[in-house]
Order: structure tokens, then C-alpha cells, then sequence
């Protein structure tokens, strides 16, 4: 259950979540500056309320959630040549921190089911014909959809994912 001081700062995310993922949809771009605002005026929210709950992990919850997927989507970043771009790198922490606050399981949950989403809609396109395998698609939007969807549902994805 959320409440308390965190919902600001989980609706700060919702608000820049979506605002960012427009802009990638329309631009190809994460704006860097959006990002360290949403970081900014979001987070500190969750460290208060870590703070007044005495909830101390979860403080080091969003801070090893953030460097670990600033770590996975950084190797992705080099593996993949070209397929992320920079701002998806940037915007991978800010969920990672948000994702972390709750526990790393839903860091690894919210980052897979990014890519899950990614995964059926660029199949849609390529089959529909709309896109090829060589097309370019933002990513952010799909990084943000498997963040909420996991902040949404992450009581209930126990049923999928036991143990989360």
C-alpha cells in the first residue's frame, strides 16, 4: 500500500513518466533535464518517507536500484551499438531508483516487462507491416510502461512471478 509522503513523489514520476514518454514517441529524444527534474523533484519525496516510516533499506533500495539498471541498460548501451540511445541510459536509473524504493525484485520485474512490452508491439508492427526489423522505435515509453505497471500491480505479481 502507498501513502503518506511517497505518493508525491510517485506522482511526480506518473507526471514525467508520461510527459517523457510523448516526447520520446515524438522526438526520438529523453531530455536529459527532464529527467534530473523528475529525479529531483520526485525522490527526495521517498527518502522522507523512508525516513518517517523508519524504512532505512529502503533508501539503499533505490539507491543499488538505480545503479543497477544504470548498469544493465549502460552494457546494453554498448553491446547493442546504436539500438539505445543515451537518454535511455539516463531514464533507466531514475526507474531504478523509483522501482528500488519498493525492492530490487520489482527493479528486475519493471525493466523486464519494458522490454516484454517493447517486444509485442515491435512484433505487431513488423507483422502488420507497419515497421520492419530494422525500424526505429523510442524506447522510453516501454521502460516507463514496465515501471508503472509494477508500481500498479507490484502487490499482485506474486501471482506471476513468485516470490516478488
Amino acid at each position: 500500500m502507498i501513502g503518506g509522503w511517497a505518493t508525491v513523489g510517485l506522482v511526480v514520476l506518473v507526471l514525467f513518466a508520461a510527459g517523457l514518454s510523448v516526447i520520446d514517441i515524438r522526438t526520438h529524444r529523453l531530455p536529459r533535464h527532464l529527467i534530473h527534474l523528475a529525479a529531483g523533484l520526485g525522490l527526495p519525496w521517498l527518502v522522507i518517507d523512508a525516513v518517517v516510516t523508519d524504512r532505512p533499506g529502503r533508501i539503499a533500495g533505490m539507491a543499488l536500484g538505480a545503479l543497477g539498471a544504470l548498469v544493465a541498460f549502460g552494457v546494453i548501451y554498448l553491446a547493442a551499438r546504436g539500438a539505445f540511445g543515451d537518454g535511455d541510459v539516463r531514464f533507466a536509473p531514475l526507474l531504478g531508483a523509483y522501482l528500488g524504493w519498493f525492492g530490487l525484485d520489482h527493479v528486475m520485474v519493471g525493466l523486464f516487462l519494458g522490454f516484454v512490452a517493447a517486444s509485442v508491439v515491435g512484433v505487431g508492427l513488423i507483422a502488420t507491416g507497419r515497421a520492419s526489423r530494422g525500424s526505429e522505435m523510442p524506447f522510453g515509453p516501454f521502460m516507463a510502461a514496465g515501471a508503472l505497471i509494477v508500481l500498479v500491480l507490484g502487490d499482485h505479481l506474486d501471482a506471476l512471478w513468485p516470490g516478488m
